[in-house]
């Protein structure tokens, strides 16, 4: 650089300072270009720290300092917290193809150790994704424990970051709407303890009951969908963190600004999917990871993630009674503190009165010894309630009246205060990282002190992966079928978000439970069915891998609203309950039509008959229901709904609605409720239908005809069914 003669002495002291740092060379990047998007990698981390897509266009990666590709624990006595992270890491080669990159890394290093272990790291274009892969070759003994992977840094929304939503579904909700601007931490277990900036997580299978997620803008009209399309099934969770912190406290906006963090702070979100193999001594597996950019909403990312389970896990189920039922009775006949509600003679009289209702699915629990959530896994008739034979005597006379039995159950729980459980099953118990202790967790009925939980029986997790546990379990389901039953409804099969370090299991922790409850279902629908053909199986678990196998999953929702629909949406074959247990549940009742839900009632709390006096207003409200499900059961029963799209309704505050089409897609039904506690009017309209002539059907009325746009009038807690075809 020449330096001019005329300078002073204080300009040349001050360049002097400044040109060694001119000199100095950015951090090298390597482009990669691809079919969908170029890609930004650090030369010398291998780290993603850029990422454009091409069409349509939209830059993900704002902020490439946050930029990485992976974080990988290997703890060692002494040292449980060994992580070594790609940003720590000298990337042995990079490969690249036309569709993509191979980043190597031939070890792994970390304050002053390094491990033979080689990763090699995968990110490519496949069809319209970008999908990321990877493999670890762990030849040490130190356990593989976590394999954080595909992971995105530097986010910061698309366009605008507080126009940006975000949907990562539970069954019925969104358990994180708003990322990019109220990042919700610390609600994973240990919180944000032992980190300096803040972090959520959320298990698939478990919180989230499908592997997607997805980034949207609606005014930007773009999104991009985020998700685990591994078809191994395992425990893994969805991972993410905000840096450098989020604020508490305000009132719109809890990300920090640039007034909030020092000069060049890097500001932004990163997420990734996390797997927790444990693996020693092996070669571990994972992936794809995929990123997809698309046009619209959630709705868009929905399709996406449909289109990759078919090919994987094709939902193929025959049609079973269970799955034509639109409404169950379900009744507890004996509780945990000993009290008896109804013995075994008193069940088909019980039958009976829910069939003249229209009800003919009859689910019974706390049938079996020590009564409902007690003395489990013994599922032999309670002596208490009657013989053997009663038992079976009022299964046959239950079906004889063209009433299904469903017989309540479980898979993984076990009372720990039984015999059978101090003696034999104690072994099958799922364990803790340290210690075999247990998870312990229990539901008291019948005295104040066990209701609120200070003396009620408790029961563990016992992983049915053990071959002699899930033996044990199928000779008494198979003796459940021989007894009458039609079906079962398999209880607390949702509780599979843990890991399982019990030595003698035959899986890995993250396989344990899950794998364990699928091939339960599995190996018990094959062998119930040589038995009774067309034995079905409910349960309470609502995971996406559970639908080649069940019927109905076993849910209660209390809100007016679904936060969100994306399992409804995704999966319109899918079904669950929804539950009236008081004689005021009208509301939930229409929830049912709302969402295309099985209504399952249990009146006064699982206690009593359908025509009791308290109850049969509502028995007679889901009675007409049924009526109108019946008649239009190829859109409202066995077609798509479609949320909200394909039809308009302006209402006043407490109206919502719904879409269903027939399989078809010629024929539409609008479900319009009243939700408030006066009458309340509504406008409909449906896409593309203005003019058409449509039918209107509402509770104990005629129906009738009338022309599109449509003025209605709901009464209070009421509904209306309006019907293109």
């Amino acid at each position: 650089m020449a330096i001019p003669l005329y300078m002073s002495k204080t300009c040349l002291a001050v360049l002097s300072l400044l040109i060694p740092l001119a000199t100095q060379a950015a951090p090298a990047v390597r482009t990669i270009e691809t079919p969908n998007a170029t890609l930004r990698l650090d030369a010398d981390s291998g780290d993603l720290v850029g990422l454009g897509w091409k069409k349509p266009a939209l830059r993900i990666i704002d902020e490439p300092r946050l930029g990485e590709n992976l974080g990988l624990l290997l703890p060692k006595p002494g040292y449980e917290a060994a992580y070594f992270n790609s940003r720590d890491q000298k990337v042995s080669r990079i490969e690249e193809s036309a569709d993509g990159v191979v980043c190597h890394y031939d070890s792994l290093r970390r304050e002053g150790e390094e491990l033979p272990v080689k990763v090699r790291y995968q990110i490519r274009a496949a069809g319209s994704q970008i999908q990321f892969s990877i493999e670890v070759d762990n030849p040490t003994a130190r356990p593989l424990a976590e394999v954080f992977y595909g992971i995105l840094g530097g986010l910061k929304g698309i366009q605008e970051r507080l126009e940006t939503q975000s949907l990562v579904p539970s069954v019925t909700g969104n358990l994180a709407p708003a990322l990019f601007r109220r990042f919700q931490a610390g609600g994973y277990g240990g919180g944000n303890l032992g980190i300096r900036y803040d972090a959520a997580g959320y298990t698939y299978p478990g919180a989230m009951p499908m592997g997607w997620m997805d980034v949207y803008n609606l005014k930007a009209g773009l999104g991009y969908y985020y998700a685990n399309q591994d078809p191994e099934t395992r425990l893994t969770a969805l991972y993410f963190e905000m840096r450098p912190f989020t604020k508490s406290a305000v009132v719109r906006d809890n990300w920090p600004g640039t007034e909030d963090v020092p000069e060049g702070e890097p500001i932004g979100l990163t997420m990734g999917w996390l797997n927790m193999p444990y693996l020693s001594q092996g070669v571990f597996r994972a992936g794809p990871v995929a990123l997809q950019v698309h046009e619209g909403d959630w709705h868009a990312a929905s399709a996406i993630y449909r289109n990759w389970f078919d090919r994987h896990f094709p939902i193929q189920r025959p049609a079973t009674w269970l799955s034509q039922e639109m409404a169950w009775q379900s009744v507890i006949i004996s509780n945990c503190e000993d009290v008896i509600v109804h013995r075994f003679q008193n069940l088909p009289r019980l039958a009976a009165e829910a069939k003249k209702y229209g009800v003919t699915t009859f689910e019974i629990l706390g049938w079996d010894k020590g009564g409902i959530d007690r003395g489990y896994p013994q599922y032999r008739p309670n002596p208490r309630l009657g013989s053997p034979e009663e038992f079976r005597r009022a299964l046959v006379e239950i079906r004889g009246m063209g009433v299904h039995p469903l017989l309540f159950s479980n898979v993984q729980v076990a009372d720990t205060a039984t015999p059978l459980f101090k003696s034999e099953l104690s072994r099958y118990a799922v364990q803790g990282r340290w210690a075999p202790d247990w998870p312990i967790f229990g539901w008291g009925e019948g005295t104040i002190s066990a209701r609120m939980g200070l003396a009620r029986s408790n029961m563990t997790a016992l992983s049915p992966a053990h071959p002699a546990f899930r033996e044990f379990l199928m000779d008494q389901y198979l003796q459940m079928i021989r007894d009458g039953a039609d079906g079962f409804q398999l209880d607390k099969t949702i509780l599979i978000g843990m890991l399982d370090f019990n030595p003698a299991l035959p899986v890995s922790p993250d396989k344990s439970l899950i794998t364990g409850v699928l091939d339960t279902f599995k190996e018990l629908l094959e062998k119930g069915r040589r038995i009774r053909p067309e034995f079905a199986l409910a349960s309470e678990i609502w995971i996406d891998r559970t639908l080649p196998y069940v019927d109905v999953s076993y849910l209660r929702m209390g809100e007016i609203d679904m936060p969100s629909t994306a399992m409804r949406y995704t999966f319109p074959e899918w079904k669950a309950t929804i539950f009236g247990e008081s004689p005021g549940d009208f509301n939930p009742m229409n929830n049912g039509m709302r969402y295309g839900l099985v209504w399952a009632l249990a009146p006064r709390h699982y206690n009593d008959s359908l025509d009791e006096p308290l109850q049969r207003p509502l028995s007679r409200y889901v009675a007409e229901l049924i009526r109108i499900r019946k008649q239009y059961r190829d859109l409202l029963f066995e077609g798509r709904f479609r949320d909200t799209l394909g039809a308009s309704v302006t209402g006043e505050a407490d109206v919502r609605y719904s879409v269903f089409e027939n399989i078809g897609a010629t024929a539409r039904a609008c479900v319009v409720v009243n939700y408030g506690d006066r009458p309340e009017t509504a406008e409909v309209s449906l896409t593309g239908a203005e003019g058409r002539e449509v039918e209107i059907s509402v509770p104990f009325q005629e129906d009738y005809s009338a022309k599109l746009p449509l003025h209605l009038t709901i009464a209070p807690h009421r509904l209306a069914v309006v019907v293109s075809r």
